[in-house]
C-alpha cells in the first residue's frame, strides 16, 4: 500500500461554479489528536485555538519513538471545490537534519510523515439510550455526519484518494441507488485531513525544532500554507507497553475482502497496524479456536516472541522486537464443547497449553476463555469445568480461566482473570491479583468509561489509557476491530457490512444496535460492494485507533514521569483530568472526564516536562 510521504509531489485544485472559475476554499484551521469536527461544523471550539493550533501555526511536541497526530480542516463554500489536495515538507532542523526525508524506508529510523483524507458517515439517528446511562453523559451530537475512517492517498479517485473534490453543499449524491438527495443548503462544509508524524527512533538526531510547512492545494495553486513547528524532545518513548489494549478480530473471515492476498498475509497486515497503534490484535486467528496443535503454535511463535515484528519480517516502527503480551485458547468459547468435553479431555488439552507456553513463551499472558457473558444459570456448569482444569494433578493445573464478566464472589475459585464492561470491583483487584489473577475491562459504556460508538466524541477512546493508569489496572479489551461482516445474532448476520455509507454496524433481534461498533479498521477493497471498493490492497485506520494510540502513548508517558518525578507528581496530573471513572461513577452522573482533546494535552504537556526536566 503506497503511503502519500514529503516526497510526493502534490496537485491541486478548482472550484467550480456556475459558468464561471471561483474560489471554492474558504479557510483552513488546524487541531489535534483527539476531536471530530463534523463535515457541516461551523462553530468547533478548536477553530479558535488550542495547544496545537494558535490560529496560524501548529505545534508539536514529542519523545523519540512517539507518533504525533494532527488535522487540518479545509472548509470550502457552498458551492465545493475540487482537486484538493495536502503536502507537508520534510521536517528540518538548523544542521539540516530531516524527519521522514528524502530515501528514507517507509516507517525507518529517521521517521515518517502520513496523509489520509477523513471519510464521513451520517448518523441520523443514535441508540444513546444503550451506549451513554442518564441524559447527562450523552455526546455534545447524536447525529450529522461523523468522520472516522482515514483513507490513504492512493484511494481510488472519488473514494477518498487524492487529488479529492469537495462537492457542493446544496445536495449529495447516492451512488448506490442513483438518486439525489437534497440536503437543506449551508453555507461551508469541512474536509478533514488527518497527518501522522513519526518522530526518530534514532537517537542520532537532534533534540531541538524541526520546521515544516503544511500546504493546501487547488488545482495547482498553493490555496493556504500553516507552518508547522515539531519540538523534538531528549527522551524515548519505550517500545515496550506497560499497559495492553486486547482487540479482537476476526483473520479468515476478512480475508475474503482481499482475494489477492493469501490469509497469512492477511494476519500480517492486520498485526503490522495494530502493532504500531501499540495494539495487540490477537484471537482472530485459527489457532485460536482450535484444539492444541504444536505445528500451529511454532508458526504463530513469531508474533509472541516477537521476531514477526522486525524489519527483517516487513515492521518498522514503535515496538519492533517486542511480541504480543496476551494468547487466549479457544476464543469466545470456540473449544469449551467441542475440545474440553470431560473431565479427561480439559486436563489432557490444559496441559499441551501450559507445557508449550512455559517452554517457548513463559512471558506471555494465556488463558482458556470459556465462555463468554455468562449468566447465573451457568455458574455450575463454570465451577465444574473450572475445576477440572484446577484440580488437574499434572501442569495444566496452571492453566488460567477467563471470561467476560463482573467478579461473581461465587466464582472467585473458579474463574481467574475477569473483563467487566460495567465497572471494575477495586475491593476484588487485590484478592483476584494475589490469586495470580486479574480483573481487566472491555468495551464501554459512558459515563463509567468512554464509549465506542461513531458519535462519542474522540476522546472516549483516548481516555482508556488514562483509566487504566488511575486505577492501575492492566488490560482493556475491545470486543472487535473488523466487523465487516454483520454479527450473527441480529437480522443483518448474513450479510456483508456496508463499511463506507451505512453507520449501524450492530444489529441484534431486539432492533438494539450501535453505530459504528466493532469497527476501528476499514477495508481497502469490497469486493461484496464494487460501488465502496478503495482499490487499495491495505487497511485504513480510523479516528477511533489514532487515539487508542495517543492513550496508550499517553500511558507510557505517565510510565516515564513517573520514574523521573516520582508517582504522585503523575498523581496530581492524571486525576485533575479523570478525577474518576468505572465504579466510582453513577449511571446518571455527570460525565467526569473532559470532552475536549485539548484539556487531556494540556495535561500531557505538563507529564512531557516531568520528563524533560
Amino acid at each position: 500500500m503506497k503511503i502519500l510521504s514529503v516526497s510526493l509531489l502534490t496537485l491541486a485544485t478548482l472550484a467550480v461554479g456556475v459558468c464561471r472559475v471561483r474560489a471554492g476554499i474558504v479557510d483552513v484551521w488546524a487541531l489535534g489528536e483527539s476531536e471530530k469536527v463534523l463535515r457541516y461544523q461551523d462553530n468547533h471550539p478548536a477553530r479558535e485555538g488550542s495547544l496545537v493550533w494558535d490560529g496560524s501555526v501548529i505545534r508539536l511536541r514529542g519523545l523519540y519513538n512517539e507518533i504525533l497526530g494532527f488535522q487540518v480542516i479545509v472548509v470550502a463554500d457552498s458551492v465545493g471545490a475540487r482537486s484538493v489536495e495536502l503536502a507537508v515538507t520534510a521536517p528540518a532542523n538548523k544542521d539540516g537534519q530531516l524527519i521522514g526525508g528524502q530515501g528514507t524506508l517507509k516507517y525507518g529510523p529517521s521517521g515518517t510523515i502520513e496523509i489520509f483524507s477523513q471519510h464521513y458517515l451520517h448518523v441520523a439517528r443514535s441508540n444513546e439510550k444503550c451506549w451513554f446511562w442518564g441524559s447527562t453523559s450523552v455526546p455534545e451530537h447524536l447525529t450529522g455526519w461523523f468522520p472516522d475512517a482515514l483513507i490513504t492517498a492512493d484511494a481510488r479517485p472519488g473514494s477518498g484518494g487524492m487529488p479529492l473534490d469537495i462537492p457542493p453543499t446544496a445536495a449529495q449524491v447516492n451512488r448506490r441507488q442513483n438518486t439525489l438527495e437534497t440536503i437543506p443548503r449551508r453555507a461551508t462544509r469541512n474536509q478533514g485531513f488527518w497527518v501522522d508524524v513519526h518522530l526518530p527512533r534514532d537517537r542520532s538526531f537532534s533534540p531541538g525544532t524541526y520546521n515544516s510547512t503544511v500546504t493546501i492545494f487547488s488545482a495547482g495553486r498553493i490555496v493556504k500554507k500553516l507552518p508547522l513547528e515539531v519540538t523534538l524532545l531528549d527522551a524515548y518513548l519505550p517500545d515496550e507497553n506497560h499497559s495492553t489494549v486486547w482487540l479482537f478480530g476476526s483473520v479468515g473471515e476478512n480475508s475474503l475482502y482481499f482475494p489477492g492476498l493469501s490469509e497469512a498475509q492477511v494476519e500480517t497486515m492486520l498485526k503490522h497496524i495494530s502493532h504500531r497503534h501499540r495494539v495487540d490484535f490477537t484471537g482472530g486467528s485459527a489457532v485460536h479456536s482450535s484444539r492444541f496443535d504444536e505445528s500451529m503454535m511454532e508458526r504463530y511463535s513469531g508474533w509472541l516472541d516477537g521476531s514477526a515484528f522486525t524489519p527483517a519480517m516487513g515492521y518498522r516502527g514503535p515496538g519492533e522486537g517486542h511480541g504480543e503480551k496476551l494468547f487466549p485458547v479457544g476464543m469466545y468459547g470456540s473449544i469449551t464443547n467441542t475440545v474440553m468435553t470431560g473431565r479427561d479431555a480439559v486436563r489432557a488439552e490444559s496441559d499441551k497449553w501450559v507445557n508449550w507456553f512455559e517452554r517457548n513463551a513463559p512471558e506471555v499472558r494465556y488463558f482458556w476463555y470459556l465462555v463468554d457473558e455468562p449468566g447465573p444459570v451457568q455458574f455450575p456448569w463454570i465451577t465444574e469445568r473450572a475445576g477440572w482444569v484446577h484440580g488437574n494433578s499434572g501442569p495444566g493445573s496452571r492453566l488460567p480461566v477467563f471470561t467476560t464478566r463482573n467478579f461473581t464472589p461465587e466464582l472467585a475459585d473458579a474463574i481467574d482473570l475477569w473483563a467487566s464492561n460495567k465497572g471494575v470491583d477495586m475491593d476484588a483487584l487485590p484478592g483476584a491479583r494475589g490469586r495470580g489473577g486479574d480483573i481487566w475491562f472491555y468495551n464501554g459504556l459512558r459515563p463509567l468509561d468512554g464509549t465506542v460508538t461513531l458519535e462519542a466524541e474522540a476522546v472516549d477512546f483516548r481516555v482508556k489509557g488514562w483509566i487504566k493508569y488511575r486505577y492501575g489496572l492492566d488490560t482493556w479489551f475491545l470486543w472487535e476491530g473488523t466487523q465487516w461482516r454483520h454479527n450473527r445474532q441480529g437480522p443483518k448476520g448474513n450479510l456483508h457490512q456496508r463499511l463506507f455509507s451505512e453507520p449501524a454496524t450492530f444489529i441484534n433481534w431486539t432492533m438494539n444496535y450501535a453505530n459504528g461498533n466493532g469497527i476501528v479498521y476499514y477495508p481497502g477493497r469490497m469486493p461484496f460492494y464494487p460501488e465502496e471498493d478503495r482499490g487499495v490492497e491495505g487497511l485504513f485506520g480510523s479516528i477511533r485507533l489514532k487515539n487508542i494510540r495517543r492513550g496508550q502513548q499517553d500511558y507510557e508517558l505517565m510510565w516515564l514521569a513517573a520514574g523521573k518525578a516520582g508517582s504522585e507528581a503523575v498523581k496530581n496530573i492524571v486525576w485533575d483530568v479523570v478525577p474518576r471513572a468505572l465504579e466510582d461513577v453513577s449511571r446518571d452522573e455527570t460525565l467526569p472526564w473532559p470532552l475536549r482533546g485539548n484539556q487531556f494535552d494540556l495535561a500531557r504537556d505538563r507529564l512531557l516536562d516531568l520528563i524533560v526536566r
